[in-house]
């Protein structure tokens, strides 16, 4: 098989991963906007033998668009060079234009005239949040995720979607948050699996009138690095109850978590805010935490349309391709970087 067949075969099985639920389909969009900011550094690359290990793959006869896409895509890479004349490695590996250069890490940069190495943004303190107007508010969010690819040394880490309560009805005291959080512990610990498992949850962190976090959740699902997950939260009116619910592409098992939260007898728990987080991850664990992690395909739902819903998104140089569909109430955004080891190095 010729390189550039295999990068089509690649390209095609992600777009795969990448296309909406179907109980979910994607409307008809605006055009795309640009997409990730890679941070360029000219006239350098990695050559020495110690960033080794730290080599994902690497691609040949690919133009530089190919390679930021090829990169974006994969949770692995941090970070990638592209030769534009040629350039010599270790062991007198000698690379041709064209070629591209994937890693995982920080690796070390040496200067190199033929090739120039491309840095992938992420979301700085590993959160974003949406919000919408005033009166308005989400009613569904999907998002998926990979498992990440972390050894047994690794400490707790929380990576979610999650839609928290408006503000507008001014009730101070309710700041919950319903989450579909991907874990990894250790260790079994109560109501959870040792490794990486996932679970809805609605989590309560406190206010000025108490200080008690509450914490409750469906039932735990094991799951494995590289495994594709689709987590769906979404409102039922009808109930007015939210329905968390993910399913693991790799064998479809899936765990679902219903929850009814009332703000006041008869009134549904408004909600319009919507965060992406990764979290409690300590700096020296950050350290050992060598490749990106990213929701991608999500789709977020509104209540009523709002024709700036989302605005400023497609300028951050996390975002890749934000868009809006025509009746101004979906906001589907292909992919967030939330962390990069290369926020670590500077």
């Amino acid at each position: 098989m010729q390189a550039a067949d295999k990068i089509r075969i690649d390209m095609m099985t992600e777009k795969k991963l990448l296309v909406a639920d179907d109980i979910d389909p994607l409307v008809i969009f605006a055009p795309e906007e640009p997409g990730l900011q890679w941070q360029r550094i000219g006239g350098m690359a990695v050559l020495d033998e110690d960033s080794h290990h730290l080599e994902v793959c690497r691609m040949s006869c690919m133009t530089l668009a190919e390679a930021k896409a090829f990169a974006a895509a994969d949770d692995r890479i941090s970070f990638f060079f592209y030769v534009k004349h040629y350039a010599i490695m270790y062991h007198h590996q000698v690379l041709h234009a064209g070629d591209a250069v994937f890693f995982s890490g920080s690796p070390a940069l040496h200067a190199e005239p033929g090739a120039d190495c491309f840095e992938k943004p992420a979301v700085p303190d590993s959160k974003l949040s949406i919000t919408a107007a005033p009166g308005n508010n989400w009613v569904s969010v999907q998002a998926q995720l990979q498992v990440p690819f972390l050894s047994s040394e690794q400490a707790h880490a929380y990576l979610w979607p999650c839609l928290r309560p408006g503000q507008d009805n001014n009730v101070e005291n309710m700041d919950g948050g319903l989450q579909a959080v991907l874990s990894y512990s250790p260790t079994i610990g109560t109501g959870h699996h040792a490794g990486w498992w996932v679970c809805g949850q609605y989590v309560h962190a406190g206010s000025k009138q108490t200080t008690a976090q509450t914490c409750f959740g469906g039932p735990s699902m094991p799951v494995k690095p590289g495994d594709i997950l689709s987590c769906r939260i979404v409102y039922d009116a009808a109930t007015r109850s939210w329905l968390q619910t993910i399913t693991n592409a790799a064998n479809n098992n899936s765990v679902s978590f219903p929850v009814s939260i009332k703000q006041k007898p008869g009134q549904a728990h408004e909600r319009n805010s919507v965060s992406f987080s990764l979290e409690n991850l300590s700096q020296p664990r950050q350290r050992d935490l060598h490749q990106c992690l990213s929701l991608f395909n999500v789709i977020i739902k509104a209540k009523y349309p709002q024709s700036n819903l989302g605005l400023g998104l497609s300028s951050l140089p996390y975002v890749d391709h934000a868009r809006l569909c025509e009746n101004q109430t979906s906001l589907h955004v292909s992919r967030i970087i939330l962390y990069s080891p290369m926020q670590d190095v500077r």
